[in-house]
Order: C-alpha cells, then structure tokens, then sequence
C-alpha cells in the first residue's frame, strides 16, 4: 500500500503531462512570391527567328531579340493599402534565367486583389548613371548618344506582299514620358506559403489591331526619337494591353 501511495502522485503527474495539448504551430507571417513571365505570340510560346508570325498591317516577321524591364512591382490588399516592391528586373525572351524573379522581399500574408508594374525605368533611376545588375550598361539597353534606358526592345526581319525581301527592324521604346503602367486584376491569399504568379504577354497585342496596328514597312526604325512621337503612343497604348495573368499556384 506504501509502494501503490507513493506511485500515485508520479503517475497522476505523467497522465495530466501526457493530455497537455500541442504546442501551436504559427504559420509563417509572409512568403516569397515568384513572378514568371511568358513571351508569346497569339499564346504561342515565340521562337527566334520564326517568320511564322503575321501581325494586323499583313508583316510577317521574326522575333531574334526581345527584352524588357518589368519595374516597381505593386501589391494592393483588399483594403486598398498598396504596397511597391521597388524592384528592377530585365526580361531577356530567349534567356530562361531572367524570365522569372523572387521579388528582393517577402510578402507580408494578405488578401491580394490587384497587381501593377511598369515597363521601364521611373525617372528616379533612368539618368543615375551607370549602375549594377539588371541596370547595368552591359546588359544592351541603354542608348548611346543620351543616358536614358531602352525600355522594351524589339529586333527582327520582316517581309510583306509588295516587298517579299526580308528587311530589318528594330522597335527601341524609352524616355521618361514613355514608361507604360500595366494593371492586373486578381485573387492572390498569402498565408505563410510560397507562390508563383503566372504573366502572358502576347507580341501580337504589342504589334497591334487595325485600329492601331504598328506597320513595319513604315515603324521598321522607331528609337523613341523627334518624330517618333506618335509610334510611341500607339506602342505603350499597345503594351499597356498586352500582359495578361495565367494563374497563380
């Protein structure tokens, strides 16, 4: 009887132990957020050099080269709080490498419903100078004659009926006045766990309807120079709706 006294005060202490429930495990406050891009051509993946593609004014032309900056990533609750990522990020069509990015920051969670960025480089940063990384001269975008970034770069051959010689042309979009805002509606829940947002842009939107088609016979030099001023707002008009979300995991 002893023995049994002295035990019941250990074993009622091990069983109240034992019911002691879980220590709660706290989701993680944010998460990363991979954007990924995709470069098409009527929602078919482009291929360098391809002459398979035909734009509104009847140009067929190829795509050899395709780069553009994707700048200040904005996330905007559900309660209108917007937040900007600041970042500088150049999408290089034909390098796999740069056509997805984590943003230099972790999402704090939230319910997210719209999404804005620009194509090209705010004021603030396209006269510094040279500068590192995605701004970096070496990477092909800047002019030569004036410090300024090219913000999308566009460069193929192109035929049409009356002209069946293929001729070169280079769409060279940039200055201050000439950054394209994009926004994107969508339904994005963070709760501690990663996710990748998935982006189209379609270069057939790019080239253009009827109503404001760009005609490579005509834009087949557009620098964003004097005289170039109307190409340019056709262009960023373009753009503006050419980048479409795909979906989100």
């Amino acid at each position: 009887m002893k023995y049994l006294k002295l035990c019941l005060p250990v074993l009622v202490l091990i069983f109240m132990s034992s019911c002691k429930p879980d220590k709660e495990i706290m989701p993680n406050p944010d998460a990363n957020v991979l954007f990924n891009f995709d470069n098409t051509v009527k929602g078919m993946h482009i291929l360098r050099s391809s002459s398979a593609n035909t734009n509104a004014a009847s140009n067929n032309y190829t795509i050899d080269l395709l780069k553009y900056y994707i700048s200040n990533i904005t996330l905007v609750d559900d309660k209108g709080i917007a937040t900007n990522y600041k970042n500088y990020n150049l999408i290089d069509a034909f390098d796999i490498s740069s056509t997805s990015f984590l943003l230099d920051k972790k999402i704090p969670n939230g319910n997210y419903r719209k999404l804005t960025f620009y194509i090209g480089v705010d004021q603030e940063r396209n006269h510094t100078g040279a500068q590192e990384g995605a701004l970096s001269v070496s990477n092909g975008m800047t002019w030569n004659w004036t410090f300024g970034y090219i913000f999308y770069k566009l460069e193929g051959h192109f035929t049409t009926a009356s002209t069946p010689t293929e001729t070169a042309y280079r769409n060279h979009l940039g200055t201050d006045s000439a950054l394209v805002k994009i926004e994107i509606p969508l339904v994005m829940d963070i709760k501690g766990a990663d996710r990748k947002v998935n982006i189209m842009l379609d270069i057939d939107k790019v080239m253009g309807d009827m109503n404001s088609k760009i005609d490579l016979s005509i834009d087949n030099d557009r620098q964003s120079n004097a005289g170039d001023e109307i190409w340019v707002r056709k262009i960023s008009l373009n753009i503006a709706h050419a980048f479409t979300l795909t979906g989100i995991e």
